[in-house]
């Protein structure tokens, strides 16, 4: 199948989860790139459900049999770049695979905050095209004296470094579902 990644990262994490997946694929990955990057303008549009825009992507996703988004998730929302990205192509979509490197836990993932109602959400906004959502929650990476804090959460970022155990066997499932998608 011909894939396309494309992603939206603020902190870097989400950069680097579409590059491993992209990678794993042997496949291209392209920046979501909102008209205005400005972290507490994409907040405040994130929250109120507003768009900011996108700048057009290089590639035609129409060409693509499925497009791998990866972005974060703020405060439970889907974040506007993702909501302006499904706006302008949906129609082009023909199936997509979301994946988030979030601050919420799998425990916390039904809360207000959570990254569940989110891939509903998406889901409905895109209905049978949406095939496969997964959270990659940051809190995998910390140690575990680490995993309850806050600000150790806010501050964690994926790298080569810490992108072991179960965030890998995580990543590994996920890409092996991506494969069964047809």
């Amino acid at each position: 199948m011909k894939t396309l990644v494309v992603y939206y990262s603020n902190s870097g994490s989400n950069k680097y989860l579409a590059e491993k997946i992209a990678r794993a694929l042997k496949c291209d990955s392209e920046a979501i790139k909102p008209r205005l990057n400005f972290f507490p303008f994409l907040i405040l549009f994130s929250l109120t459900k507003t768009s900011v825009g996108i700048k057009r992507l290089s590639r035609n996703v129409a060409e693509f049999d499925r497009i791998i988004v990866c972005c974060p998730i703020w405060m439970g929302q889907i974040i506007s770049p993702l909501r302006d990205f499904i706006g302008r192509y949906h129609t082009s979509i023909n199936k997509l695979c979301l994946a988030s490197c979030c601050g919420s836990s799998d425990a916390a993932k039904d809360v207000k905050f959570g990254y569940a109602g989110v891939f509903r959400k998406v889901k409905d906004m895109l209905g049978d095209k949406c095939v496969l959502c997964e959270a990659f929650p940051v809190g995998l990476v910390l140690a575990e004296d680490k995993k309850g804090d806050g600000n150790a959460m806010m501050k964690a970022r994926l790298s080569d470094d810490n992108f072991t155990g179960e965030i890998q066997k995580r990543l590994d499932d996920f890409i092996q579902r991506i494969d069964k998608v047809d």
